[in-house]
């Protein structure tokens, strides 16, 4: 049996993909399964999220925080591409894997972390892939257009505030930084250019307290009142008004 005939026989995943046309079904499989830690659920919420916007015309760029192997900015690229839309796909990341947690991070992120919470922006060898890597499963395992993928490459706290006054309307903001910090800084400089009827995505808002407790502050500072939506028992999103 061959990889791809064993994965179209997983129920799970089978699950995800089931509805897509068959050169999307087996490709967004294949990427899904070698290159994100997600659940199926969180996958196919993330499809379906990305098409909706897109069948919606809802006006910006689609942007990830957090982009490890690229699994989930693949995902996107496929929606993008099935629509045969033009729409640019921001993608920011250290390519080096998480910093240290900070204070707001809790005990469980310093234990993740070998004992490391000083909120140093350095890597804690957790969640690392090259950005050679997650060209190779853009580009050529899933053949996006490299004009319409744009990386940012650095820490957010670097990043972020930089490039947010160039990246104009956002119609995704996904974000998987797991700590309070990455989650905070990303929230104040990207979360005001999500357009109305956007998505904002938080794949670790049921899973870290750091990412948990940033949302939650900006949430209550700026009268967001938007439910959550939860996907699986680590992400939630809501829509923006």
């Amino acid at each position: 049996m061959s990889r791809l005939e064993f994965l179209l026989t997983d129920s799970r995943w089978n699950w995800f993909c089931r509805g897509l046309p068959s050169p999307a079904r087996a490709r967004a499989l294949f990427l899904t399964r070698n290159a994100t830690m997600t659940t199926p659920q969180r996958c196919r919420s993330l499809w379906e999220l990305s098409r909706n916007m897109l069948r919606g015309n809802v006006p910006g760029a689609f942007v990830e925080c957090g982009v490890w192997r690229g699994g989930s900015a693949g995902i996107m690229g496929l929606a993008i591409k099935s629509f045969d839309a033009k729409r640019p796909l921001h993608l920011f990341d250290s390519f080096e894997g998480l910093p240290e947690p900070g204070p707001h991070d809790g005990s469980s992120a310093v234990e993740y972390s070998g004992g490391k919470g000083e909120g140093r922006l350095v890597p804690i060898a957790k969640c690392d892939a090259t950005l050679d890597l997650v060209r190779t499963h853009l580009f050529e395992r899933l053949q996006l257009d490299p004009k319409e993928v744009h990386f940012h490459v650095g820490w957010f706290q670097e990043t972020v505030p930089v490039a947010a006054k160039e990246l104009g309307p956002i119609s995704i903001l996904r974000l998987d930084g797991d700590w309070y910090e990455s989650t905070r800084v990303c929230l104040e400089h990207l979360y005001p250019q999500v357009s109305s009827g956007g998505v904002m995505i938080l794949d670790d808002y049921n899973a870290w307290e750091g990412c948990r407790k940033a949302t939650d502050e900006y949430r209550a500072q700026n009268g967001i009142l938007a439910p959550l939506v939860r996907v699986d028992q680590d992400c939630s999103y809501w829509i923006k008004p």
